[in-house]
């Protein structure tokens, strides 16, 4: 889309046809379709393959970034706290990368 067509259009969504006439995806060409058909595309293999793998990969970075839960949860609008839990799950390999050796024990 051209700046003087975006600056035309009255739709209030964020994701449009990118030919006229302007309008919302249909469900059909859904944003996560078209996310997932690049996915496999590409050969990536994580759980999600749609667009809540954004929406997934933005909350993980949140806190990788030292933001609280509640403001992870206020920012993907989850009316309880325990929704959020799933983005706790432990990264293995994040720890990987930060993990001491064990100590050996030295006998006398």
């Amino acid at each position: 889309m051209g700046e003087d067509n975006l600056r035309a259009n009255t739709h209030p969504h964020v994701f449009l046809t990118c030919r006229a006439p302007y309008h919302p995806l249909a469900h059909s060409s859904s944003l996560s379709v078209i996310v997932e058909r690049h996915i496999r595309a590409a050969g990536i293999q994580i759980p999600s393959k749609g667009a809540h793998a954004f929406r997934h990969g933005f909350a993980t970075r949140m806190l990788q970034k030292g933001y609280s839960l509640k403001a992870v949860a206020d920012v993907l609008g989850h009316r309880h706290l325990s929704t959020t839990f799933l983005y706790t799950k432990v990264d293995f390999n994040a720890l990987k990368q930060v993990a001491l050796e064990w100590p050996q024990e030295v006998s006398p």
